[in-house]
């Protein structure tokens, strides 16, 4: 029995990591490598054999091979990002305030920021603390 994933499964794995997405590493079974776990990147391709390859930040270009684990990781996009200064300069709200800044998002139509703040309070918090957009 071979240890190659299924064509399916392949095809799947091509749909979920497309070009431009932002991964975070999870695990890799491989002991010479310099990545750590909550290492993020950018995803270049999906080889025929399930290999992610990714654009690591820490300048790494090493794949995850199926069977080493990552995961979608969230990105702050030009569009959020412009949102998210939308309601800075308002000043209506310390931006730490997330309730009002959520509140002001949905008021406004800020449907990118809502789904931020809604799904991920701890990364938006981060962003405003580092400027992190990772």
């Amino acid at each position: 029995m071979n240890n190659f994933p299924s064509k399916a499964a392949i095809e799947a794995r091509k749909a979920r990591y497309t070009p431009g997405s932002r991964v975070e590493l999870i695990s890799m079974d491989d002991p010479y490598t310099n990545l750590k776990l909550g290492d993020l990147g950018f995803v270049t391709a999906v080889d025929d054999i399930g290999t992610v390859f990714v654009k690591w930040d820490n300048g790494s270009s090493l794949g995850a091979a199926y069977g080493d684990q990552i995961r979608l990781a969230p990105y702050i996009s030009d569009e959020l990002l412009a949102e998210i200064k939308a309601v800075q300069i308002s000043a209506e709200t310390n931006m730490f305030d997330v309730k009002t800044v959520f509140e002001i998002a949905v008021r406004e139509g800020y449907y990118l920021l809502v789904d931020f703040v809604f799904t991920d309070t701890k990364r938006y918090s981060t962003f405003i603390l580092t400027g992190n957009r990772g």
